[in-house]
């Protein structure tokens, strides 16, 4: 090989490993840049928590186990009698209620005096009500709770302002979660995310 030759190939060489070296340096890049904003997104669920938290809201749940983040101050009821409402600690900092009925596998457990005893505490204790699921819809319209027409895709509804008020669907647009923490989670842990990103939103409580 000449001298030529050999310098055209040493060139090419190192223009070659300039080349992968670009490449590489352009996926760890974008590996780190993709890295952050999922950090970044994933945070403003955080914050949403963080803020709920703040709010001092009682939040409580009936049914099956929701699958919220564990930063999420939440506790189970077995009933909806005075202790089990109260807490292990009644806490006076507390400025209202959340009580969260989860039913979508369709099985929450309900007898007439229980819906009778929520619904009072809608109306006369002031308790914001969500309900997740679609099974128990036609019955709670049946029992007075709601008289709105609600698509047949209905998976959620709230009830706020002693009742008076109320949204069909409310937590039901995965849209406002993070596409980050969407792409990682279930139907059951979208309803609670998406209705905790609601709630820090200040328009129900």
């Amino acid at each position: 090989m000449n001298a030529k030759r050999l310098i055209v190939t040493f060139v090419f060489a190192i223009v070659l490993i300039g080349f992968f070296i670009w490449i590489i340096s352009a996926a760890v890049d974008n590996l780190a840049r993709n890295n952050r904003i999922w950090k970044e997104k994933a945070q403003d669920v955080t914050a949403a928590v963080e803020t709920l938290n703040n709010k001092q809201y009682d939040i409580m749940y009936y049914g099956a186990d929701i699958e919220a983040p564990q930063s999420l101050r939440a506790r189970k009821i077995v009933d909806f009698e005075t202790a089990s409402l109260a807490g292990p600690e009644d806490n006076p900092e507390h400025v209202g209620h959340i009580l969260i009925l989860n039913d979508l596998a369709g099985d929450l457990p309900m007898t007439d005096e229980q819906w009778t005893k929520v619904q009072n505490l809608m109306r006369y204790d002031g308790y914001i009500l969500i309900y997740f699921g679609s099974d128990k819809l036609p019955l709670m319209q049946e029992k007075g709770f709601f008289f709105d027409v609600y698509s047949r895709n209905t998976r959620s509804i709230i009830f706020w302002d002693n009742g008076r008020q109320c949204e069909p669907g409310f937590a039901d647009n995965p849209f406002i979660i993070p596409e980050v923490v969407r792409q990682q989670s279930d139907e059951t842990q979208l309803k609670i995310y998406a209705a905790i990103m609601k709630l820090s939103e200040g328009a129900y409580i």
